[in-house]
């Protein structure tokens, strides 16, 4: 049943105090209408259903052209076409939410039911909505995936406040203390996104415990978003095995943190298209409902309710035992990374500066002052016919090994070490 938006406001208010001093104007005035979809519910054990606009087979069954019904035979053919309710199928929410409690290795922080958003953007997008505007700090490493400047920048003016990823141990843990420091007093969104794009690196666990007992020391009010889209992709022992969501959430209070996990299946089940993300967040219980308001609210009005047939396809893949397949799939990766880290360890370039990477998909490679990254990235592109991202920020480039074989890597590498040497 939809909430009015004084009941919503005061629920955040009194359970999650930190998240409601970070709500911008419209994540304040944003909450769910009492219109077609919220209609459709109340009605939805009624006989007789004329409320929403979609068309059935008279008896609440859908009625698909055949050509389309027998191209998926074997899913669900209610998920697969018929309207998805906005927050997502709840069969396919009550399955992720026991996936992410697999992968927590028995973490009790608080967590909310995931939502379904339209892939990890609009997840992104949902947290700028709610919690970004012309007062806010956005907290990012650097370098960092360049989507999230769009998405917390053009439309909601937030303000994005970088430091430096890497430190000479690692992960910069003083950086992300003065970051913090910086914006003491102020509402802020601070982004982690390990292992991640385009860094490709994951801390051990005791750095990990470092950045946690900073995260969740800090004053606030602070919203944490923990983005997972790279979640499971460790090719090394003694990294951190799990999302630093929950030890994150089970340590934060309330009154000064509120944290947000968004993962999917576009890495993590080899499944790009999907568009099928999850939001989860640390209010759970009953405030949930009030969350839930807002962020349903936001989605309606921009990209709508989330598509049938990829929640149907991932619902019928998490009803199986799909752990082996998604095995063999990440050797593949963990067999291209071996290959990688060999080769840039044989490489003897002065003008190159290998990054530590780990996990994920991604490597960067530092070039020297006098060596421009654009250059390198057309030299490549039309002297060796290899595509690579340049990064201004380090001066390097980003190699990705998510779309190329093992036996090419080395044809890669010798390539950059051409193309970056003085000529």
């Amino acid at each position: 049943m939809a909430m009015d938006q004084a009941h919503v406001n005061r629920l955040i208010q009194q359970e999650a105090p930190a998240a409601w001093r970070c709500l911008s104007p419209l994540g304040r005035e944003a909450v769910f209408p009492r219109g077609i979809l919220a209609q459709t519910a109340e009605a939805s054990h009624c006989a007789l259903k004329a409320t929403i606009g979609q068309i059935t087979d008279g008896a609440g069954e859908p009625l698909p052209l055949p050509a389309m019904a027998n191209a998926i035979p074997g899913l669900d053919p209610r998920v697969a076409f018929l309207y998805s309710p906005q927050e997502g199928w709840p069969e396919l929410r009550q399955a992720w939410s026991k996936r992410q409690h697999s992968l927590s290795l028995g973490s009790q922080a608080p967590v909310s039911l995931p939502m379904v958003v339209h892939g990890l953007t609009h997840g992104l997008g949902l947290i700028a909505d709610l919690f970004a505007d012309e007062d806010t700090e956005i907290l990012i490493p650097s370098p960092f995936w360049g989507n999230y400047r769009l998405v917390f920048t053009l439309r909601n003016r937030a303000r994005v406040r970088l430091f430096p990823f890497f430190s000479a141990d690692g992960f910069n843990v003083q950086g992300l203390a003065d970051a913090l420091e910086k914006v003491r007093g102020k509402k802020a969104v601070l982004i982690l996104n390990i292992p991640g794009n385009p860094t490709g690196y994951t801390p051990k666990a005791a750095i990990a415990d470092v950045i946690t007992r900073i995260v969740t020391e800090h004053d606030g009010p602070l919203v944490a978003v923990v983005d997972d889209a790279y979640q499971g992709m460790l090719w090394e022992d003694g990294l951190l095995r799990r999302s630093l969501y929950w030890d994150i959430a089970a340590a934060a209070d309330p009154d000064k943190l509120h944290v947000v996990k968004l993962d999917g299946a576009t890495k993590e089940f080899f499944f790009f298209p999907s568009r099928v993300g999850f939001y989860t967040h640390s209010a759970a219980g009953e405030v949930q409902a009030a969350f839930d308001s807002k962020l349903k609210c936001l989605g309606r009005s921009t990209v709508g309710s989330p598509p049938g047939p990829s929640q149907a396809l991932l619902l019928h893949v998490l009803s199986q035992d799909y752990q082996p397949q998604l095995d063999q799939n990440l050797q593949i990766l963990r067999s291209r990374y071996r290959t990688l880290k060999d080769e840039l360890k044989r490489l003897d370039n002065p003008w190159v500066y290998p990054y530590p990477f780990n996990s994920g998909m991604f490597a960067l490679i530092g070039l020297d002052p006098s060596v421009s990254p654009e250059h390198v990235r057309h030299t490549l592109i039309e002297e060796h016919s290899a595509g690579v991202i340049s990064i201004p920020e380090i001066n390097g480039i980003r190699l990705s090994y998510g779309a190329i074989d093992s036996s090419d890597l080395p044809k890669l590498i010798h390539a950059i070490d051409v193309a970056v040497r003085p000529h």
